[in-house]
C-alpha cells in the first residue's frame, strides 16, 4: 500500500511539474509571439520610413539631375549665342590680316587688330572650356578632328598671353608665317595645349628671358617646338620630366599636367616630347598628324548660296567670297534658300543650322528630297559644335560641318574638296550625255 501512494504522489507530483512547466513555456511562448509582434510592428513602420525616404531621395536626385541638365543646355545654348558674334569679330580679323598687302594697316591699325584678335582668342577658349565642362561626364568622346591652322593657332594663344609676359617680362618670339603648316586635330584641345605650354615656358624663364617657338613639318607630322628660358638643371636624368606642367594657365583655370597634355595629344594621333638644352631650359614639342595641302584654287565663278540670317556674318562671307573668287547669293530664312536653289542651282550651298523659320536639317531633307537640289554639295555653317550635333549631321548627309567662329583657312580647304568632287561629278555628267 505504501508503495502504490509512493507511486501515486511520483506521478501526482510529475503531473503537476509538467503541468507547471507548460504554464511557463505558453508564457514564453506568449512573451516572444508578443516581442515577435512589436518588432514585426516596428519593422513595418521602419521600412515605411525607409521607402518614404527612399522616394524623397529619389525625387532630390530626379530634380537635381533636371537642374544639371537644364544648367547644361543653358550652358550649351550661350555657347552657341557666343559663337555667332565671335564667327564676325574673329572673321573680320582675318580679312584684315590677310588682306595687309592690298590694303595696308598703319602701325596703330595692325596693333589693334592684334588686340582684337587676341581678346577674341581668349573668349573664344572660355566657350571652348564650357562646352568641354558641359561634356565632361563623356570622358571617353573623341576629339572632333578639323584642319587647325597650328600658325594661327600659336599666335592667338601667344596674344592672349602677352599681358602676362609683359608683367613678367618676358619675351614671347612667336615663329613668322608659313604655310603648309596646318594639322587634322581638335581645334580647342590644340589651343589648350600650346596655351599650356606656352605658359608653362614663361613661368620657367627669368625676367628679361625669352620663351622661343619654331614649328617645322617632318613628313607627316608637325612640330611645335616650345623653348623656355630656364637655367641649366642637375642631377637628373635625360629621361625624367625637367619642368613639369603644374600651377595655373594664363587665366587662372586648372592647368593640365604632363600626363594630361600627353593624353590629350595621343588622343589625336599626336605625342608630347621633352628635352634638356645644352645651355639650359627646357624643349617641349608637340607633334600632331599633319593636313594634306589643298590642292588647287577655288575654282574661279564657282557659284554659292549662303543660307544664314545673321547680316554680320553675311557681310562677312560676302568679302571672304571675293578673296576666294566666288560668286555668292545670300538668303536669310530657310524657305528663301530653297527658292534660291531651285532657281540658281549653284555648286555648293553653306547652311545655318540655327534659321528663323524651319531648322537647318529641315532645309537640309528638303533638298535632298528634290531631284533639282538633291545633288548639291551643303556644308552646315554653325555654332552647334557638340559631338552629339557633329554626328547628328554626318547622319544627316552633311558634306562638311564646320564650326563657328568661322576659321576662313577651313572654309578654303572645305570648299576646295567639295567643289573638287562636284567639279568631277559635273565633268562626268556631261561625258555621259554627250
Amino acid at each position: 500500500m505504501d508503495i502504490v501512494l509512493l507511486v501515486l504522489s511520483l506521478a501526482l507530483a510529475g503531473t503537476c511539474a509538467g503541468i507547471w512547466l507548460w504554464l511557463q513555456a505558453h508564457a514564453v511562448a506568449l512573451r516572444l509571439r508578443r516581442e515577435n509582434d512589436r518588432l514585426e510592428t516596428r519593422i513595418v513602420q521602419q521600412t515605411q520610413i525607409l521607402r518614404r525616404a527612399l522616394t524623397t531621395a529619389e525625387a532630390q536626385i530626379e530634380r537635381l539631375t533636371a537642374e544639371d541638365r537644364t544648367k547644361g543646355e543653358v550652358m550649351q545654348a550661350l555657347g552657341r549665342e557666343l559663337r555667332t558674334p565671335l564667327t564676325t569679330v574673329m572673321g573680320f580679323s582675318q580679312l584684315l590680316r590677310v588682306n595687309a598687302e592690298a590694303d595696308p594697316l598703319t602701325a596703330r591699325q595692325s596693333q589693334a587688330v592684334r588686340q582684337i584678335e587676341a581678346a577674341s582668342a581668349v573668349l573664344l577658349a572660355l566657350v571652348e572650356e564650357a562646352d568641354a565642362f558641359v561634356a565632361c561626364g563623356d570622358a571617353g568622346a573623341s576629339p572632333c578632328i578639323h584642319r587647325v591652322d597650328m600658325r594661327l593657332a600659336l599666335r592667338q594663344v601667344c596674344d592672349g598671353i602677352e599681358p602676362q609676359a609683359r608683367e613678367a617680362g618676358v619675351a614671347l618670339a612667336c615663329p613668322p608665317p608659313a604655310s603648309g603648316l596646318c594639322v587634322m586635330a581638335d581645334p580647342g584641345q590644340v589651343r589648350r595645349i600650346l596655351r599650356r605650354l606656352v605658359e608653362n615656358a614663361l613661368r620657367h624663364s627669368p625676367g628679361g628671358g625669352t620663351v622661343r617657338m619654331a614649328m617645322r613639318r617632318d613628313d607627316a607630322q608637325v612640330i611645335v617646338s616650345i623653348h623656355d628660358a630656364g637655367a641649366a638643371l642637375t642631377g637628373q636624368g635625360s629621361d625624367r620630366l625637367f619642368h613639369p606642367l603644374d600651377g595655373r594657365d594664363a587665366r587662372g583655370g586648372t592647368a593640365l599636367g604632363v600626363a594630361s597634355v600627353q593624353r590629350l595629344a595621343e588622343r589625336m594621333g599626336g605625342a608630347l616630347a621633352q628635352q634638356r638644352e645644352p645651355w639650359g631650359g627646357t624643349i617641349f614639342s608637340l607633334s600632331l598628324p599633319a593636313a594634306s595641302v589643298p590642292g588647287a584654287a577655288t575654282p574661279k565663278q564657282a557659284v554659292v548660296l549662303y543660307v544664314e540670317d545673321n547680316p554680320a556674318n553675311i557681310a562677312l562671307m560676302r568679302q571672304a567670297a571675293t578673296g576666294l573668287g566666288l560668286t555668292l547669293h545670300a538668303a536669310t530664312t530657310g524657305a528663301e534658300g530653297l527658292d534660291l536653289a531651285r532657281a540658281l542651282q549653284p555648286d555648293v550651298i553653306l547652311l545655318d543650322i540655327g534659321l528663323p523659320d524651319m531648322g537647318g536639317y529641315q532645309v537640309k531633307a528638303r533638298l535632298d528630297a528634290d531631284p533639282m537640289t538633291r545633288h548639291v554639295p551643303v556644308l552646315a555653317l554653325t555654332a552647334a559644335v557638340s559631338p552629339q550635333d557633329r554626328t547628328r549631321g554626318a547622319a544627316a548627309g552633311f558634306d562638311a560641318w564646320l564650326a563657328k567662329p568661322l576659321d576662313l583657312t577651313a572654309l578654303a580647304a572645305a570648299l576646295n574638296d567639295v567643289l573638287g568632287i562636284a567639279s568631277a561629278g559635273l565633268d562626268a555628267d556631261r561625258r555621259q550625255r554627250a
